[in-house]
């Protein structure tokens, strides 16, 4: 007895023999072209498929149609909340029109991304849903097809080509520093990773600058950085002055980080000393339930990433080359 997993495979022969219908008609019906094809046949066609278990070979469906229907979607770093909600709304919105989403991570070095960008092209991806790590471009516009269709997401880059979204970064800094003003703080810390790099960074702080100037900047890195060290020049900062000061998180990561153990060591009161920052999850709002935190849509930033992809890949007009998502202070 053949052992079932040693059969020959069904081919598309097989599939159009058992159908009654010729492999062109076969090939229409993988590719979704059944404005043409009367019920009855795609039945059939679909009948046959199921019966014989056919897998259509991707790699021969790519030659013929020039379409991988694979997606890149490279993010900055893949530990912060906001890549991961951001792939998963780029990804739902994919699949239900027949793509797939194929998560990269740069782990927000340079180096690395332009590494996957030029992965991205070998491997023939349709397009690329990219969170560029540096507002200079210059790097990405050699290593990407002209051709490719690509979408710029969570930066503000005006030299851009290519359709981006946007959270209102600016503004919703400026107007929660406001909140905190009117209730008499004076003196800023902000905590955030190297700022010049990044579009969203620079105008969330000068946001911030536009309603209070004395600011203190904690900067840190990315990557190997002494958790302990940081710390310890926030708590020195904070114990330095009485002034009423708003320690303002540039990025979830660092609030889930510092203000955790600056609440837990009894520095934040939420009278001389609040916090406040971008972040997305509930675990922020839990480890300080009196703070306003400026919460953005990583998942519908995503989805709207994914509509713009899926327009350029259709040929259809993009009606504004940058889409603002609002943020809310919650």
């Amino acid at each position: 007895m053949v052992d079932e997993k040693r059969k020959r495979k069904a081919n598309m022969k097989d599939v159009a023999h058992l159908a009654g219908v010729s492999t062109t008609t076969i090939s229409r019906y993988l590719n979704g072209n059944l404005k043409k094809m009367s019920e009855q046949t795609a039945n059939n066609i679909k009948n046959a498929i199921e019966k014989l278990h056919y897998i259509p070979n991707a790699a021969a469906r790519q030659m013929v149609t020039n379409s991988s229907k694979l997606i890149a979607v490279l993010v900055s770093n893949i530990d912060d909340y906001f890549s991961t909600e951001l792939f998963k709304g780029a990804s739902s919105f994919l699949e239900s029109k027949g793509y797939m989403a194929v998560l990269f991570d740069s782990n927000a070095s340079i180096e690395k991304e332009r590494e996957i960008i030029k992965t991205t092209s070998t491997y023939n991806f349709d397009g690329i849903i990219f969170q560029p790590n540096d507002s200079d471009m210059s790097h990405i516009f050699a290593d990407v097809n002209a051709d490719t269709p690509v979408v710029i997401v969570d930066r503000n880059i005006d030299t851009s080509i290519w359709p981006q979204v946007l959270t209102d970064n600016y503004e919703s800094a400026k107007n929660a520093t406001l909140l905190f003003k009117n209730a008499g703080y004076s003196r800023v810390i902000i905590l955030t990773s190297p700022i010049d790099s990044v579009s969203t960074r620079r105008d969330r702080f000068l946001g911030i600058q536009s309603i209070i100037s004395n600011v203190e900047i904690v900067e840190i890195p990315e990557e190997n950085y002494n958790k302990k060290k940081i710390y310890n020049n926030i708590k020195n900062l904070l114990t330095n002055s009485n002034e009423k000061t708003l320690i303002f998180s540039l990025k979830e990561r660092w609030f889930l980080e510092f203000v955790s153990l600056l609440t837990f060591d009894g520095l934040i009161d939420n009278d001389n000393v609040a916090v406040t920052g971008f972040a997305d999850t509930k675990t922020a709002h839990a480890i300080n339930p009196n703070s306003k935190l400026i919460t953005q849509n990583p998942f519908l930033m995503g989805s709207i990433s994914a509509e713009l992809m899926l327009k350029q890949l259709n040929k259809e007009p993009i009606d504004t080359q940058k889409i603002v998502v609002p943020a809310k202070i919650l």
